[in-house]
């Protein structure tokens, strides 16, 4: 139990320094992880390369908002904290399912703890981060059985692949934890990998935050926000 509990904690104080790093610099070192795993396997860094360009699209930039009385306001994204990915499956199509969580969850600026018993899998995966300029800690990597022990810490958010029994097993887990809510995302349809396919499943690993700025000397439009007129 120490060793799990040691394990989320240097998850969570990389994942403190990774959450404010720019999206470019995540992205460069994420692609050097992707450049890494093509030469060893490279469907997996053909979904890494997929979703990385997904989530460019959406993540690089702040999304401008109206601004009403004169201010900016700014639309932009955060990672959650630590996630928790179980692979529950050695298939060649749930590493590609494991492969596009791990991808969104850590382009989307979270760390990442793997529970895995896919020896090969994980093998390539270490020996791909290790030569990468990925910060140290940020991808943990564990058994299959320890995800139990990580679940009981202070996780933010949730992947799984495997079977729709355990997917519902999880889902109640999760819903009698106390503290912050966990979404789980999980692919269960290793046939089509719906979700691996989602060119949008950053989105589920992301928190939003908006950023206001007054722009104004007298702090936006006051004719905006008159309560009334002379007859009152």
């Amino acid at each position: 139990m120490v060793h799990q509990v040691t394990r989320f904690s240097d998850a969570f104080s990389a994942w403190e320094n990774w959450n404010l790093t720019g999206f470019d610099s995540k992205n460069e070192s994420l692609q050097s992880l992707k450049n890494n795993l093509q030469r060893t396997m490279p469907a997996v860094a053909g979904v890494f390369a997929f979703h990385l360009r997904q989530a460019a699209t959406m993540l690089a930039q702040p999304h401008l908002l109206n601004g009403p009385t004169g201010e900016t306001n700014e639309l932009y994204t955060a990672g959650r904290g630590v996630a928790l990915v179980v692979h529950d499956d050695s298939s060649n199509e749930a590493r590609l399912a494991v492969a596009a969580q791990l991808c969104a969850a850590l382009i989307a600026g979270n760390s990442v703890v793997l529970c895995s018993d896919d020896t090969e899998l994980t093998a390539a995966l270490k020996a791909a981060y290790q030569q990468s300029t990925i910060p140290a800690n940020l991808l943990q990597f564990a058994t299959l059985d320890a995800y139990q022990q990580l679940m009981d810490s202070d996780i933010r958010c949730m992947g799984y692949v495997g079977t729709t029994s355990v997917e519902r097993n999880l889902n109640r887990q999760l819903a009698k934890r106390q503290g912050a809510i966990v979404s789980l995302v999980s692919e269960t349809d290793l046939a089509h990998l719906p979700v691996a396919n989602d060119p949008h499943l950053v989105l589920r690993f992301i928190t939003e935050r908006t950023r206001t700025i007054n722009i104004t000397a007298v702090g936006g439009n006051a004719t905006l926000l008159e309560l009334g007129n002379e007859a009152h």
